[in-house]
């Protein structure tokens, strides 16, 4: 049975290549693509997904992060990928500690949302570009410090 992806990006041209590549592996597809957080949050309400991918610019300056804690907040167990065209070091470690599960520079999509899917789908965190590594790290380190401060 494939994973079902729902995209959800206000610029009309990235869900359409988020089709092409991410269907090209067969056990994905896109099953929907919302253009605003209110039609994400409608057809949230009436289906179920595997997966999602968030623009972080969705209506506003971080509009997709903040649907991402609005999900939090609500308690839905939906693995959230963060999609951004700002760098890895500016947003990818505030995003992971809201609780998404992946952040991909769109510079990366065409390379890497396919083998982020399938980390996240595996129990992983991914983080696109060649300072993916190095931002994970740090937010392994930041939630050991946080264990082990809470003893």
């Amino acid at each position: 049975m494939k994973k079902k992806i729902i995209v959800v990006d206000d610029e009309p041209l990235i869900p359409v290549l988020m089709k092409e590549i991410i269907e090209e592996d067969q056990g994905l597809e896109i099953a929907q693509i919302a253009h605003r957080k209110e039609e994400f949050l409608d057809l949230l309400s009436q289906n179920s997904f595997d997966a999602a991918l968030l623009d972080i610019s969705l209506g506003g300056r971080e509009g997709g992060l903040e649907l991402l804690k609005i999900i939090r907040d609500k308690g839905i167990d939906l693995p959230l990928i963060i999609l951004s065209a700002h760098d890895e070091l500016y947003y990818a470690l505030k995003c992971l500690r809201a609780g998404a599960r992946g952040y991909i520079n769109k510079r990366y999509i065409c390379t890497d949302v396919v083998r982020c899917l399938n980390e996240i789908f595996d129990g992983h965190l991914y983080v696109s570009g060649d300072k993916g590594e190095h931002i994970l790290n740090e937010y392994k380190k930041l939630n050991a410090s946080v264990s082990i401060e809470s003893y």
